[in-house]
């Protein structure tokens, strides 16, 4: 702040004196202030950028979540899919028939794993194949040949009082399904149980294909 003095002359001839305050601002060049909006335009831009970019990996991120759930979902329908067309019985089958290969399995085979009762499954379906054999599964499992059952479950009255198991249905539903590791056995025999005349008579008669678990399988 600078103080100056004026002199004014007044009418009455006299020289008085006045003093005035003088105010002198800031001085502010153009090229700072060019600079100012430079920085704040800098970083505007900077920020817009910032919310692109934000953007751009939102979206990204988006994009491969939803790709990724595509994919997952393809993948568990091809999966079920597959699970289904495995799951599919080859063969055409009744109620009675399908009740008769349960219970049949579960007579014989109670004591046996999964795959002994798919073996006894596949006996019967194997005779159903056969010309040998009635063509239903309920024809195969009740069958009598000069008056007597070809299965002893039938004979003794065992097959009507089972309760079939979670096992047997799993592998009868298998057997159904086409899985077959019978080497196509129609017949089996467990020795250490079966009558001397009527094990002979399957030694004698038929052809051995294999042991598994205390049974002897033929052919």
């Amino acid at each position: 702040m600078v103080t100056a003095d004026t002199k004014e002359v007044e009418a009455t001839s006299k020289i008085s004196y006045k003093s005035e305050t003088v105010t002198c601002s800031v001085f502010q060049s153009p090229g700072d202030q060019w600079l100012e909006e430079a920085d704040t335009e800098l970083t505007r831009i900077r920020k817009e950028q910032e919310i692109e970019e934000q953007e751009r990996q939102k979206a990204a991120a988006e994009k491969a979540k939803r790709e990724r759930e595509e994919a997952e979902q393809r993948a568990a329908e091809e999966a079920a899919k597959e699970e289904e067309e495995q799951n599919q019985w080859i063969y055409e089958v009744s109620e009675a028939d399908y009740m008769a290969l349960l219970k049949i399995v579960e007579a014989e085979a109670s004591g046996e794993d999964l795959t002994g009762r798919l073996l006894v499954a596949n006996v019967v379906l194997n005779r159903v194949k056969s010309s040998k054999f009635p063509d239903t599964i309920e024809g195969v499992v009740y069958q009598r040949a000069g008056g007597k059952a070809q299965f002893s479950p039938v004979s003794t009255g065992k097959i009507e009082r089972v309760r079939v198991s979670e096992e047997t249905i799993e592998a009868v539903e298998r057997a159904l399904c086409g899985e077959d590791p019978s080497e196509g056995a129609l017949y089996f025999v467990a020795p250490a149980h079966a009558n001397p005349s009527n094990l002979q008579w399957f030694r004698n008669s038929l052809t051995k294909l294999f042991d598994y678990h205390g049974h002897e399988f033929y052919t």
